[in-house]
């Protein structure tokens, strides 16, 4: 039994059909990724365990207890918003201290805790500035910090990073999550980046039209997913035809399309020395991105515009040069079924690229 479970959860919005049939179960201290595109229902699904929303049918179960007619505030939960939500006219002490004045914890107890909290959030000497004179990563340790404040059992978090700019948000994440796995407390946070969602959570639960698609530890949904809409949303995945007319691939029986994912992809320099190059295919360079600290390069093979992955410290290769490619694996979608199919001239099938 979870910690936090929600048994055939259903939700709509006059003729929206929101939530369909959900069923999740998360475990203690576990930090939890509610990843999908917008619109398909991890937000509602935040809302509803907060008490902000509630289903139409079925049950939200904290610590074993039924909670659909628990108000909010009674939950034991702490809310962190996409905007932070911090009151513009209290300074960073008296935001904190919010939730426990409310609550009438004696003045000497809200010190005490609130300079805890500071420290933990790495914001001594901020106590007496007021939102509008913190950056936006500050901000938002800052509402951290008062949603803690209380002693949840749950953390909430809405697309706790989406108002940071990019540098502030890596270091944010990183910062998530030690200062959760520190204090242990369940945590889920909704995000619809999915590089975010694999750097930070214990485990990822993938929404996608109002349904739970797939659920496990990141490692597990990127190598294994487990439906179609997974197969193409995870892994910066493009589809692909006639899949069959790459070296080495048969067609699966029936109809069936296929994903293919950088990774998956080797791009070489002829006269390259490098491994199954006597069985790659030759391609001509369409494209080049510059991603910092490797190039995204693309190519047309059998129709199908495909890239890889090179560093920047690899020999130059050009827009228009003939280069070899070897693919080493795709997924295959057929129906609902989706399989990994392997390049049959590799004999280790182990190698992982």
């Amino acid at each position: 039994m979870g910690y936090v479970e929600l048994k055939n959860i259903n939700k709509h919005f006059k003729n929206f059909h929101a939530s369909k049939d959900i069923n999740i179960s998360i475990e203690k201290g576990r930090l939890v990724a509610l990843l999908g595109p917008s619109g398909s229902g991890k937000t509602t699904i935040l809302r509803m365990i907060a008490g902000l929303e509630n289903p139409d049918s079925g049950e939200i179960l904290i610590d074993g207890k039924v909670v659909n007619n628990v108000p909010g505030s009674e939950r034991g939960i702490g809310f962190v918003f996409q905007n932070y939500a911090l009151f513009r006219y209290m300074n960073v002490y008296d935001n904190i201290a919010f939730g426990l004045r409310v609550k009438k914890v004696p003045e000497a107890k809200i010190k005490e805790r609130v300079t805890e909290l500071i420290s933990l959030i790495d914001c001594e000497g901020l106590e007496k500035r007021y939102p509008s004179q913190l950056s936006g990563g500050q901000r938002q340790r800052v509402a951290f910090a008062r949603a803690l404040a209380p002693n949840p059992q749950i953390l909430l978090l809405d697309e706790p990073f989406a108002a940071i700019d990019a540098k502030v948000r890596l270091e944010l994440r990183t910062w998530l999550r030690e200062m959760i796995t520190k204090l242990g407390i369940t945590s889920i946070f909704v995000t619809h980046d999915q590089d975010e969602a694999i750097e930070v959570a214990d485990e990822i639960i993938v929404t996608n039209e109002g349904r739970v698609e797939q659920s496990g530890n990141p490692q597990e949904l990127y190598k294994n997913p487990a439906t179609p809409f997974v197969a193409r949303f995870i892994g910066n995945s493009v589809e692909v035809k006639n899949y069959e007319k790459f070296r080495y691939f048969e067609k699966c029986s029936g109809d069936s399309t296929a994903y293919l994912r950088p990774e998956f992809v080797s791009i070489f320099k002829k006269g390259e020395s490098v491994q199954f190059a006597n069985s790659a295919e030759e391609a001509v360079v369409e494209d080049i991105i510059f991603r910092g600290s490797n190039l995204e390069v693309r190519v047309r093979l059998h129709g199908n515009l495909i890239s890889s992955i090179r560093s920047i410290n690899d020999s130059e290769i050009k827009v228009g040069e003939t280069v070899d490619v070897f693919i080493y694996r795709l997924y295959v979608v057929a129906g609902d079924e989706v399989v990994l199919a392997t390049n049959t001239s590799l004999q280790d099938e182990d190698i992982v690229i």
